[in-house]
């Protein structure tokens, strides 16, 4: 009896040692193949590095564009500003030099100048209705200027009343006035005080017509 319990116990004993290695290898296959491992493909890195590169140099390259455009347009706007200086310059310069033509062009006399106020008292006329007005009308009871020109009293058999002239020393005038004394190439300077009369005095000028 003994003996027979002995056999089963071994029979029983080889038969779990032969299955126990079986079972661990099917556990570590098992094991093995639960394992995951994610491997890229080199080539699909390289082109994915090679892609990235293209866009940091086109990047780049569009930084690079747009400073100089930027440069660019500055400079074209340096250049436009100067290019309308000059043309002003030039402009002006043209127009002094036609001023100056033309005043050349124009007829130009020599004139016996003196000064008179519109106080009657010291050129002899009279007031009407307390207003002191030139031979032609024009009321210069509180003013000695005629559209921004001085006055001018003038023979009108040598100058027509309302021309146009430029007395040197005296400015630009017009002849809106006469006198009993003023005969031939006389002209009388009407100015704002008989002190300025008297020391405006008698001078030979230069007068140009317009």
């Amino acid at each position: 009896m003994k003996r027979t319990s002995f056999l089963l116990s071994l029979c029983l004993a080889g038969f779990i040692f032969i299955l126990l290695p079986h079972h661990e290898a099917s556990a570590a296959q098992i094991g093995i193949g639960t394992e995951k491992t994610i491997v890229q493909n080199p080539l699909e890195m390289k082109r994915q590095a090679a892609q990235e590169k293209r866009e940091r140099a086109e990047a780049k390259k569009q930084v690079r564009l747009k400073a100089i455009a930027k440069q660019k347009a500055e400079v074209e706007h340096k250049a436009a500003k100067e290019d309308a200086k000059k043309k002003a310059r030039h402009v002006v310069k043209q127009s002094l030099k036609q001023v100056k033509t033309e005043r050349s062009a124009k007829r130009t006399e020599t004139f016996e100048t003196t000064a008179y106020t519109t106080n009657p008292e010291n050129n002899g006329s009279r007031l009407y209705n307390g207003r002191a007005l030139t031979a032609s009308g024009y009321d210069v009871t509180n003013t000695i200027t005629y559209e921004g020109r001085r006055i001018v009293a003038v023979d009108p058999s040598v100058v027509p009343l309302g021309t146009k002239v430029h007395v040197d020393g005296f400015g630009d005038a017009i002849a809106l006035d006469t006198g009993g004394a003023i005969r031939g190439k006389i002209m009388d300077l009407l100015v704002g005080s008989k002190q300025e009369a008297l020391e405006w005095g008698r001078r030979q000028v230069t007068v140009t017509f317009e």
